[in-house]
């Protein structure tokens, strides 16, 4: 698993950079002379999330809990002023479990997803300080998973690369600070929750870079 996971970094290192080469090419112009910006976000999580999620193709009786606590940090850097824009975070999703019976005897299980992402950011203006906010990118999820059957313990590390999205609005209190509440929809895989549901409220700081 580490392995794979070492190669799915690797991959997920090559789509930033290629991102960010296509995106100077395309402005004909130095990475140095964008806008950069950097924020924070803090929000909750509602995984999509059963027994089955853990148990596949078993019958399970019991619960699921797919609600937790969810931040990103994140840096960005604005291509057509600050209608588009390309942005780079560190996601974490927080935590899912579930926990009932197989056939009578109890089984539990718990995920913990952290993931990295990239993305652009698109503004539609609806005033003069307020935008709708519209984002589409990659994440590269990595679930840590316990699973408990038979008294049996196990755990895995899975990795993939997703695309997300998601939907928001802009606030902007002054030229260099901006408030947003966005709903971004991640795609985890095929092992644990399917999907994560994230609502958030963030912060964002426009630096001097010129």
């Amino acid at each position: 698993m580490r392995g794979k996971f070492k190669t799915t970094t690797r991959q997920f290192r090559a789509l930033i950079a290629t991102v960010a080469m296509l995106a100077t090419a395309s402005m004909s112009t130095a990475v140095y002379a964008f806008d950069w910006y950097g924020g924070a976000s803090l929000g909750n999580n509602r995984y999509e999330v059963t027994g089955g999620s853990y148990f596949p193709f078993q019958t399970f009786s019991g619960s699921a809990d797919g609600n937790d606590g969810a931040w990103k940090v994140f840096l960005g850097m604005q291509l057509f002023e600050k209608y588009v824009s390309a942005e780079f975070g560190y996601n974490d999703l927080g935590n899912a479990s579930a926990k009932g019976t197989i056939s009578g005897a109890p089984v539990s299980a718990s995920s913990e997803t952290k993931a990295y992402s990239a993305s652009l950011v698109g503004l539609i203006p609806l005033g003069s300080r307020f935008d709708m906010l519209i984002r589409l990118g990659f994440a590269a999820p990595k679930a840590d998973i316990s699973t408990t059957q038979a008294g049996v313990t196990t755990t895995q590390t899975t990795s993939d690369i997703k695309v997300f999205g998601g939907l928001g609005a802009q606030v902007d209190f002054s030229k260099k600070f901006s408030a947003r509440l966005e709903y971004e929809r991640y795609n985890q895989g095929s092992v644990g929750p399917a999907y994560a549901n994230v609502l958030s409220v963030g912060f964002i700081y426009l630096f001097d870079t010129k």
